[in-house]
């Protein structure tokens, strides 16, 4: 083809117009990859998205969510904050980050009870906290305090050997109640002989396995609480109980002494379990305390807790409960009625065949239900301690077992979720009872145990020893020279 002046400048034309296009498209992509973005994460474990139970609560926040950055002017850091922000902005988009320089406005950084640069004070609605961490735990953590409508007070009753919320040994309870005082619970022991009352602010009261009896007088000023609406949680461990004899029989349960065991060997050896008094519980009742564990839930040394109906129906306080068994011993169990030594096997006669229910949920509406002993709502509105539970609904709950709760036996299973989801139910925070803590990703080494030998005979011998015969070695062939 032989080329003209007329083909040279079509050509050029062409290469022109090819590439104005390209710009334009370049151009029209660069704008769209700003104004549209799409994140994908695709590392292992989706490390760098949040927790599926952080994207539950920002979903449910219902006021609008500001940030205060006290930071100096940092470029860097603003951007690094900024990243960070719009991780949560996928799942509440009316989140706003402001940045504000402590040294240069004092006044506000006084204001808002900031101590030094680096703090970041969070604003949900008309309340706000301040923090030295963006971790997600922690953020999570601060925006569940910041979501409770009121103060969350657990009062513990003491003064008969119960476990304590404030006992750091593996009998006591300091472990989870370190866990739910970041999520805006608080705690308090109380003994009824020093005050004879329970305090009016207190949002459920617990009795954790006692070991000495209540006195009459106690029992009473508990069953006038349970009587007026007030919320219980109830531990106990195999064994009397301990005087609240009255309150079981006012509750309509026939709380059992013996111990349950499971002495399947394939399950103990699955779960590591070495003795059979160690109940572990996979199958949950179809209840919001428990709809959600996946793990099972370890109890030592456990007792049967089952509804009397005939003692309901004869019970003093004709108090109309609803029961709902939510957790159950596996059909290899059985409730024990003799003493623990040996290898002991299910006895016919004196025995009590699985499955069996060791967790109990009572509830009952305070209001308009013809009940005799119902909570008048006009007392409610006059500011009793009642007036907490907003949708006019009395909880409880009864636990053959207080072992699970302790320190020594928290971190085991699902132990950790269902007792703060307890005291949620109970506090009648029902939107954070799917909130799970965040688990620390990658924080565990899986090696056979050849690799582990392996390992600590070369970092521990080999290395060390082939080190100092290359230094012998060096130092030898330098003195021949």
């Amino acid at each position: 083809m032989k080329m003209t002046k007329r083909s040279h400048l079509y050509i050029r034309l062409q290469n022109v117009l090819f590439y104005i296009l390209f710009l334009i498209i370049v151009g029209l992509l660069a704008w769209l990859g700003k104004t549209y973005n799409k994140t994908i994460d695709v590392t292992a474990g989706k490390r760098n998205s949040l927790s599926e139970s952080t994207q539950q609560l920002l979903s449910r926040l219902d006021k609008p969510l500001t940030l205060v950055a006290y930071v100096p002017d940092d470029a860097k850091m603003h951007v690094a904050l900024k990243k960070l922000v719009d991780k949560y902005k996928q799942y509440k988009s009316d989140i706003a980050l402001d940045f504000i320089n402590p040294d240069l406005d004092p006044e506000r950084a006084k204001a808002d009870g900031i101590q030094y640069s680096g703090q970041l004070l969070l604003k949900l609605g008309d309340k706000s906290e301040k923090t030295n961490s963006v971790d997600e735990q922690n953020i999570v953590n601060l925006l569940q305090r910041l979501s409770r409508d009121k103060p969350r007070l657990a009062v513990f009753l003491e003064g008969h050997d119960e476990h304590s919320p404030l006992d750091s040994k593996s009998s006591g309870m300091a472990d989870l109640a370190m866990v739910l005082e970041g999520k805006g619970m608080s705690f308090q022991p109380h003994n009824l002989i020093r005050t004879q009352n329970i305090p009016e602010q207190a949002t459920l009261l617990v009795i954790a396995s006692p070991l000495k009896d209540y006195l009459e007088g106690e029992v009473k000023i508990i069953k006038e609480y349970i009587k007026k609406g007030g919320n219980l949680l109830w531990l106990h461990d195999p064994g009397s109980l301990k005087g609240l004899d009255d309150i079981e029989q006012q509750l309509g349960l026939e709380i059992h002494e013996g111990t349950l065991l499971d002495a399947n060997p394939d399950l103990q050896a699955m779960l590591g379990i070495k003795h059979p008094a160690a109940i572990a519980v996979i199958d949950y009742g179809d209840i919001e305390i428990t709809k959600d564990l996946s793990a099972h839930t370890l109890f030592p040394f456990a007792t049967a807790i089952l509804q009397d109906p005939l003692e309901q129906k004869d019970n003093e306080s004709k108090i109309r409960w609803r029961y709902q068994p939510f957790l159950s011993t596996l059909p290899t169990s059985w409730l024990e009625s003799g003493e623990i030594q040996g290898n002991v096997k299910f006895d016919d006669e004196d025995d009590k065949p699985g499955p069996l229910t060791m967790g109990m949920v009572l509830t009952r509406d305070l209001a308009n239900n013809g009940d005799s002993e119902a909570i008048d709502p006009v007392e409610m509105i006059e500011g009793s301690r009642h007036s907490t539970i907003r949708d006019k609904q009395q909880r409880i709950v009864v636990i053959g077992d207080s072992d699970f709760m302790q320190n020594n036996f928290i971190g085991q299973g699902s132990n950790l979720e269902l007792a703060s989801n307890i005291f949620n139910w109970l506090s009648v925070d029902d939107d954070l009872l799917s909130i799970k803590p965040a688990i620390v990703r990658d924080t565990k080494l899986q090696m056979p145990l050849w690799g582990l030998y392996g390992s600590a005979i070369f970092f521990l011998l080999v290395l060390p020893v082939g080190l100092l015969v290359v230094g012998l070695v060096r130092w030898y062939l330098r003195r021949k020279r």
